[in-house]
């Protein structure tokens, strides 16, 4: 593979990911009923509405979830492989496409959590300490909350101990341990 693929598949990969993170977080912002007046929510909205209003038009949300969001981060992975398919060189089937583009998803969507969950312990920590909290900590812990609150009330009370993050930890680690060993089962069922 030459340079110039390389720096296309690298460009292609990079502009894909941030703008399926973009709307991500818009649509996590949303059913965590985040507050919209936060300068991160803000940005996010404003990034992602020339993207999302068309396809509202077409797509309407089902029970108050934005489905058209929800399209257009699989309609994003898809051309994201499709395009990274093609610059090297690589032939695939649509329906291979689309079932590697949904686990893919799924799989990203756990790391995400991950990150998100270990971002918060950590901020929160530093607030503590430091007495203050950023911008940037109120949506990430909003966000953080759609799995760490099912999570508070599979635990009992502790006495002020969060345990929460150790159990969301365990079942992130649990669905991306299934998610990989189905994802070679789907492909074997589309090749059969």
């Amino acid at each position: 593979m030459d340079a110039m693929n390389q720096i296309g598949l690298l460009l292609t990969n990079t502009i894909f990911s941030v703008l399926i993170l973009l709307v991500w977080l818009r649509l996590l912002l949303q059913i965590a009923g985040a507050d919209f007046f936060n300068p991160v929510s803000q940005f996010v909205v404003k990034s992602t509405s020339p993207l999302l209003h068309p396809l509202r038009r077409i797509i309407p949300s089902v029970f108050g979830l934005d489905t058209a969001a929800l399209v257009l981060i699989v309609i994003l992975k898809l051309v994201q492989l499709s395009a990274l398919a093609h610059l090297s060189g690589q032939a695939v089937t649509p329906s291979l496409l689309f079932v590697t583009s949904i686990f893919s998803l799924l799989l990203a969507a756990t790391d995400f959590f991950f990150w998100i969950i270990l971002g918060m312990v950590i901020l929160s920590w530093v607030a503590m300490a430091s007495g203050g909290m950023s911008p940037a900590m109120m949506p990430l812990m909003q966000i953080a909350e759609i799995v760490l609150g099912p999570c508070r009330r599979l635990m009992p009370s502790l006495g002020g101990l969060d345990l929460s993050p150790i159990i969301a930890f365990l079942a992130i680690q649990i669905i991306e341990i299934l998610l990989k060993s189905a994802y070679p089962q789907a492909i074997a069922l589309l090749a059969g």
